[in-house]
Formats: C-alpha cells, structure tokens, sequence
C-alpha cells in the first residue's frame, strides 16, 4: 500500500511539474510575441514586414509566387540598391508601380520597395532575389545580394519628400540588416545605367546619403 500511495505522488508530482512546465513556455511565448508587436517587426520566411517606418506608413503585397517577377530564391542580404522609376506621367506613385507589379507578369523586373512622398509599398520579401540591378547573377551582385528600392518621381508628386521617406526606409534597412552606408549602392554602381537619374543628374548624391546617416543618428 505504500508503495502504491508513494508512486502515487510521484505521478501526481511529475504531472504538476510538466504542467508548471507548460504555463512557462505558453507566458514566454506570449511574452515574446506581445515583444514583437510593440516593436510593429513581423516576419515573412526571415524578413522583416514593417508596418511603419517612423512616420511612414508601409503596405505589404507580396507579389504571388506564381508570376514571373517572383524568383522565390532566398540570399544573403549585403547591399541596398537604389533606383528611381524614371516615370514622370501624373499619378505614377507608388501604389501603381505596386499594382503593376502585382498584376502584370509579362516581365520578369521587380524590386522590393517603392516610394513616393506619402507611402511606401513592400512588393518583395527582402531576402529574395529580384531582377532590378542589370547585372544577372553575378556573385556578390545587386540582383543576387541587394533590396531593391525605386524612388517615384511623378510630376505631380513632392520629390524632396520622396528623397526623405527613401532616407527614413534606407536607415531603418541598414539598422534591422546590420548593415552599413558604404552598402547603400546605386543601380549604376552595378550595370553602369545613370540610376537614380535625377539624384544623379542633380548633383546630389552626397547630400542623400547624409540625410541616410542623420536618420540613423
């Protein structure tokens, strides 16, 4: 009988450890995942999907798997590379170079992010490779290794506001991937085409790259 009685207790003590067990995991995952929210980072297959970047709101439409933009081959993230969309026409911002990427898969161009002076839109998760830079897949490349970033310059769109929320999403980027500002490139820096045009054309690449840094500060 006291066998019995002492293996009793022993069941009885191992099953409230096991469930004591069980409450701890259960309040650190909930821990971890109210964590995560506060912070407004969710993750997409080890990327980041911000909801805001300071004050900027970012939408995420991930193109689908099935198009032809959408290589689906994750990579090392080394490098931000940034373009302008070269698309002056009214109303180009960025929710329509979303939709263009969403609903036409004629191409296979793509890039991750595009900006205009009031939104950003995230097509692309950042650890895929894309086809934006125009060197094919050379090692340690733009395409291979980079987020690609276009900056809307539509007339009808405020460009120096522009500049601004591509400075604010390129300094949030460099700080989630630890990454640094000799990794910010330009398309040209890969293919050799003069992209970001008006950046470039405007003489005013060092002044973008210290409006990057003073984010970051």
């Amino acid at each position: 009988m006291k066998r019995r009685r002492h293996l009793k207790v022993r069941v009885l003590l191992v099953s409230t450890i096991i469930f004591l067990i069980s409450i701890i995991v259960i309040l650190v995952f909930l821990f971890l995942f109210e964590k995560k929210d506060k912070e407004v980072r969710y993750y997409y297959n080890e990327t980041v999907l911000p909801a805001m970047i300071d004050d900027i709101v970012v939408t995420t439409k991930i193109i689908p798997k099935s198009s032809n933009r959408r290589l689906n081959e994750k990579r090392e993230i080394k490098y931000i590379v940034i373009h302008e969309t070269d698309n002056t026409k009214k109303g180009s911002d960025a929710y329509k170079h979303s939709q263009f990427l969403l609903t036409n898969s004629d191409s296979i161009t793509a890039w991750h992010y595009t900006v205009d002076d009031k939104v950003i839109y995230h097509n692309l998760p950042d650890n895929e490779i894309s086809w934006h830079a125009g060197d094919g897949r050379s090692i340690d490349g733009g395409n291979m290794n980079g987020i690609g970033i276009e900056m809307c310059v539509n007339i009808d769109g405020d460009y120096e506001k522009t500049l601004k929320n591509s400075a604010k999403l390129i300094s949030y980027l460099i700080d989630i991937y630890n990454l640094s500002i000799d990794d910010v490139k330009l398309h040209r820096d890969f293919s050799g085409k003069i992209c970001p045009n008006r950046l470039i054309s405007e003489n005013r690449l060092e002044d973008f790259y210290k409006m990057i840094i003073e984010f970051k500060e």
